[in-house]
């Protein structure tokens, strides 16, 4: 089946414009989304004292968060929200966090057996996945939800284009032909692979970004008449309860993860959120994954004397919250292991391509003479897609040169990444030519991942490469050295098959309204 010319032409416009205007933050956000499917599997790559092993039983390290706590609300000093990661393989230190009195936030890690407290090195792994999310950034959750948004435009635009053209395109590469024909094939082979990964990808991230900006506060304004308390209920998670005034010893933590094993068993409860503490009111959520398919959030909340106060089963109480925490599930991969995160790995890094190949097809269509908007886009995407490889790799480097011992130490690893993003951007008008701007901002991220490596086993005096030492160290260094070398294989191509630099025309170049086949 073929389109008719007028129709091909305005589906072609509507997914180039799209694409093109969506895409920096696209690349950026699915670059970032392969970075944070393991963050947890990096902490001890960012944080080297996790990467001994700590043999302690639970009721040790219930004992010293005991300890930490009472302590704390004895000397008046207790934060009245306090969150708990308990102790896992691939982090065997407490940790906690908790915002002070002027609003600052604070995160210690404390050893479960000798209750040694020390800051927080770095929250890499966090800050990456988060800001997949572009959450840390003013308004960037509702941008992020009109970027998914734009890019289930591009994939069904995308669909209806390649209709009854699948089994050819998926197979067709043509290196040798022109630039235009070698760039397009490769776009409809990525785009071809990748496409149902993109269209889940896009739908669910709408519905996680656009439901907390915009559908959640409508529905609380309108349905539940300003009732914040009574919104989140209606996905399983209450209010939080008044302060008493009253002072009152700590919470029973040990109490209270066996209430909540005992009322939701085969969960791994994996987290505290402590409220009111030091008060009669106080009350801890225990926070567990369950495993279920799309249903994954468990939360039990247990007062301060023990009493069982509200048990959320995975999923949630109804719909809406199944189609929500489904979504997230959906997006992160977590409704099954590590194969199937290593393989959304591998397809984010190919949108990110595709979205690449995408914006220089727009190029390569224009070359023999551009307008300046089209001048402007090759710039953005010189800067925006080399900076965001670039960003990645010095907020990397940042971790392993930064002096331990400097105050805020992780927002200085996030200063790193945004500078370092705003400057490559910034600088690419004022580089005499784009393509070699990108592919020199690839060449350099590239260069910098492939020895991270080699630094870390320098800086803490372990064999490279040994998988006898930490499993996720030597994971992390093998995700490193593959992920440089795809970079400075990307950067290769790019110079490659990179056309002239092109001069701005007086008028916009025709663009052909179908392709040959």
């Amino acid at each position: 089946m073929r389109l008719k010319s007028g129709t091909y032409r305005v589906l072609w416009e509507a997914h180039a414009w799209a694409g093109a205007t969506a895409s920096v933050l696209l690349v950026g956000m699915f670059l970032l989304g392969v970075a944070s499917l393991f963050r947890h599997e990096l902490e001890p790559w960012q944080e080297p004292r996790l990467r001994t092993p700590v043999v302690v039983d639970e009721a040790r390290t219930m004992a010293t968060l005991q300890q930490w706590m009472d302590t704390r609300v004895e000397k008046g000093s207790a934060p009245a929200q306090l969150n708990v990661v308990l102790p896992a393989p691939h982090a065997p230190w407490l940790w906690l966090g908790w915002k002070e009195k002027d609003g600052s936030d604070v995160a210690v890690r404390v050893h479960p057996l000798t209750g040694e407290e020390v800051p927080e090195r770095s929250d890499l792994g966090e800050f990456l996945f988060h800001l997949h999310f572009l959450y840390p950034l003013p308004g960037g959750m509702f941008i992020a939800g009109l970027v998914a948004t734009v890019l289930l435009l591009v994939v069904g635009t995308g669909l209806v284009l390649q209709v009854g053209r699948f089994r050819r395109e998926l197979v067709r590469f043509r290196p040798r032909e022109a630039l235009r024909t070698a760039w397009g094939d490769l776009h409809k082979v990525l785009g071809s692979v990748g496409l149902p990964f993109q269209a889940v990808m896009a739908w669910t991230a709408a519905i996680i970004c656009l439901n907390a900006t915009v559908m959640r506060p409508v529905m609380i304004h309108t349905a539940f008449d300003g009732d914040v308390g009574a919104g989140l209920a209606s996905t399983g998670y209450p209010g939080p309860l008044k302060r008493a005034g009253e002072a009152a010893p700590a919470p029973d933590v040990a109490r209270a993860l066996e209430q909540a094993r005992v009322s939701l068993p085969g969960v791994r409860h994996y987290r505290f959120a402590l409220r009111n503490l030091g008060d009669a009111q106080g009350f801890v959520d225990v926070r567990g994954y369950a495993r279920q398919g799309l249903h994954e959030f468990t939360s039990v909340r247990v007062s301060r004397t023990g009493e069982v106060l509200n048990v959320r089963p995975a999923g949630g109480p109804g719909p809406s919250a199944w189609l929500l925490e489904g979504a997230y599930v959906l997006h992160s991969g977590l409704y099954a292991g590590m194969g199937l995160r290593l393989v959304y790995a591998l397809l984010g890094v190919l949108s990110a391509l595709c979205v690449l190949t995408g914006n220089l097809i727009w190029l390569e269509r224009r070359a023999r003479g551009m307008r300046p908007v089209d001048v402007g886009l090759a710039r953005l995407t010189a800067g925006g897609f080399g900076g965001a490889a670039f960003a990645l790799a010095a907020v990397f480097l940042a971790n392993q040169l930064l002096p331990d011992s400097l105050s805020d130490r992780p927002m200085w690893e996030h200063a790193t990444f945004y500078g370092a993003w705003c400057l490559c951007v910034l600088g690419a008008p004022l580089y005499p030519r784009a393509t070699e701007w990108a592919y020199g901002l690839l060449a350099l991220a590239g260069g910098i991942l492939v020895l991270l490596p080699g630094l870390d086993a320098w800086r803490n005096a372990r064999p490279l490469l040994a998988p006898a030492g930490s499993p996720y160290v030597f994971f992390a260094d093998v995700a490193f050295l593959f992920l440089g070398a795809l970079f400075l294989v990307s950067a290769w191509v790019v110079r490659r098959m990179a056309p002239s630099e092109p001069e701005v025309a007086a008028a916009p170049l025709n663009v052909p309204a179908t392709e040959q086949p």
